[in-house]
């Protein structure tokens, strides 16, 4: 192995040499990197290869580049740069092909290679390293379309572009990505061969391309491409979806986005998705162009969803509808042409609702723009009807919720008593795994508006199930702390403490309570510790190094660490150790 190391070294004998003899680098710092290159080297002739080791090697040599660069600036001197940087690139170039060859699975580190090739700008040897990665990652479709935008954009070749698409393609012959990506690849080397072709125009030169490829300059290889595709995967709108954005971003496809929504029509006459994008292709105005231009794009989008919603009185048809109405109204502008969106708006959920059953989502939709426009009342019997219908939904019942408490106020006790039963309500009808929300907002209200119940509160809480006392215990401990008196907050902490299941946030409420003292208790902030890990102390490591940390200064600290080391085991047991090696070097505080 030794003479492989020696092999390469002597290599490296030329630029050390011209590094020295320039003055760029001094006898003492050319033996340094000498012994680094050395030790690299031994590391990479061993049996076992880590990948570290090469990564730390090619680190090295770029920071080395680095530093050459930094020196050349300040002396002023920038010959010889074909005998030392171009040689040491050409190092790294061969220590990254021999890393990707061992770890060719690791994705981040071709990559990295690439990466390395575009800051240097060697574009041949992208070429051959995105030939390589293909062989050993075929089956990855976006290595393919980074590959085909490289040959486009970079390399400027519409011929190799196509050809990659082409075989990944038939590799992948249900990818959406590809299809589309090769779709726009066509347009884009049609756009810039009308560009070219203008400038000659514009010039008045010669061209023996009589026409310049017609067929290339209407389009009419994406639109190949697009045939092909919806023909291989019919069936299949959100392919068929997928060409119409990238056919708006080009002046020239016109006829073809028609076509394109014409055979959607006539392909996916049923469909939902259908009506709804051939809806929103009226919607072509911006929010600075005038009332009237939105206003008449807006009817005519409008009177498609009408016909849609006749021909498929779904759920999910109105759902559409709905969120175009939506959509329109966030637009925002002038009141008049705000109330006419919010006006439409109510008006598709009215009839929205006698038509179908609606969602949980569009009856909080329903209730968001009713309150928006002022319309409590009628928000609250829209409320009402969600409940009926989701009477299981903690959402629902959340929406709910926060519309009454919006409207309760000081002064208001029948508003207030309103919410307190209809909290009691969704308490009683949402299951418990999914009536936190509902408890932290109760809460929330009763600290603002009834804090005298605020304790009933967290006493109801507590004998839930645990996903629901287990965090509103923390909660209790942190109310405590902060509206009563610490003797409280102790009695709360032992009562609790009886009451399981607990949590680590719990404990450790607890312990920033009494160390928030002016003169904390370290008494009862070790029996906090005790009792928490009593509960984790097999399966939290972080509590054994706080409580190392707070006994950083004292003689309990080894034997907190000899009980950790036999309470914890496996992943838990290496986190700890790891831990207390940077609480014993400083590093961790």
């Amino acid at each position: 192995m030794a003479e492989f190391v020696h092999q390469n070294l002597e290599e490296t004998l030329l630029e050390l040499e011209q590094l020295e003899r320039v003055g760029l680098f001094t006898k003492a710092e050319i033996k340094t990197i000498v012994k680094k290159r050395t030790s690299f080297e031994y590391r990479l002739v061993r049996l076992k290869k880590d990948k570290q080791d090469f990564l730390r090697y090619i680190q090295y040599e770029i920071n080395l580049l680095s530093l050459i660069r930094k020196r050349r600036e300040r002396m002023g001197y920038f010959f010889k740069k074909d005998e030392i940087e171009y040689a040491i690139i050409k190092r790294i170039q061969k220590l990254f092909r021999r890393a990707c060859t061992m770890f060719c699975d690791d994705q981040k580190l071709w990559f990295s290679h690439m990466q390395f090739c575009k800051k240097w700008n060697m574009k041949n040897e992208l070429s051959k390293l995105f030939a390589r990665l293909l062989k050993v990652h075929s089956k990855n479709p976006a290595l393919w379309i980074i590959a085909a935008k490289f040959q486009m954009e970079e390399i400027m070749s519409a011929e190799n572009a196509r050809s990659l698409l082409l075989r990944a393609i038939r590799l992948h012959p249900q990818n959406h990505k590809l299809r589309v990506e090769y779709f726009r690849m066509e347009l884009m080397h049609a756009d810039k061969q009308r560009k070219r072709w203008a400038l000659l125009q514009q010039s008045k030169m010669e061209t023996t391309e009589e026409g310049m490829e017609d067929a290339i300059l209407q389009g009419k290889v994406a639109r190949v491409v697009y045939k092909m595709a919806v023909q291989e995967m019919p069936g299949d709108i959100d392919l068929h979806l997928a060409f119409v954005p990238v056919c708006k971003k080009f002046d020239f496809t016109t006829d073809l986005v028609q076509e394109i929504y014409q055979d959607l029509m006539e392909a996916h006459p049923n469909n939902e998705l259908m009506w709804d994008a051939v809806a929103r292709r009226h919607l072509t105005a911006h929010s600075n162009e005038s009332e009237s231009i939105q206003l008449a794009e807006e009817m005519q989008s409008y009177e498609v969803y009408e016909t849609a919603v006749e021909r498929l009185p779904t759920t999910k048809m109105w759902s559409l509808y709905i969120d175009c109405c939506i959509e329109r109204l966030q637009l925002g502008g002038a009141g008049d042409i705000s109330d006419k969106r919010a006006e439409k708006a109510l008006q598709v959920f009215s009839a929205a609702n006698t038509k179908c059953s609606l969602t949980e989502d569009l009856y909080l939709k329903w209730m968001n723009v009713l309150q928006n426009v002022g319309q409590i009342d009628e928000a609250k019997d829209v409320a009402a009807s969600a409940i009926i219908a989701h009477h299981h939904s903690a959402r629902v019942w959340e929406g709910c919720l926060k519309l009454s408490m919006q409207d309760s106020g000081i002064g208001r006790e029948n508003q207030q008593a309103e919410v307190s039963q209809l909290f009691d309500s969704a308490i009683s009808f949402v299951k418990a795994k999914h009536a936190l929300p509902l408890w932290r907002l109760g809460l929330d209200w009763c600290l603002i508006m009834n804090s005298d119940n605020v304790q009933e509160i967290f006493k109801a809480a507590i004998k839930e199930p645990a996903v629901v006392s287990t965090p509103m215990k923390t909660l209790y401990l942190q109310w405590a702390a902060i509206n009563k008196d610490l003797s409280k907050a102790r009695k709360i902490y032992k009562r609790l403490l009886k009451e399981r299941p607990l949590s680590v946030d719990f404990f450790k409420q607890y312990i920033s309570i009494e160390q928030a003292q002016l003169e904390p208790n370290m008494t009862k902030i070790r029996r906090c510790y005790e009792d928490a890990l009593a509960e984790f102390g097999s399966s939290r490591p972080d509590l054994w190094l706080d409580f190392i940390r707070l006994e950083k200064d004292s003689m309990r600290a080894p034997q907190i660490h000899w009980r950790a080391m036999k309470a914890l085991s496996g992943p838990e047991l290496e986190d700890f150790t790891n831990g207390y090696t940077l609480l014993q070097t400083g590093h961790a505080t």
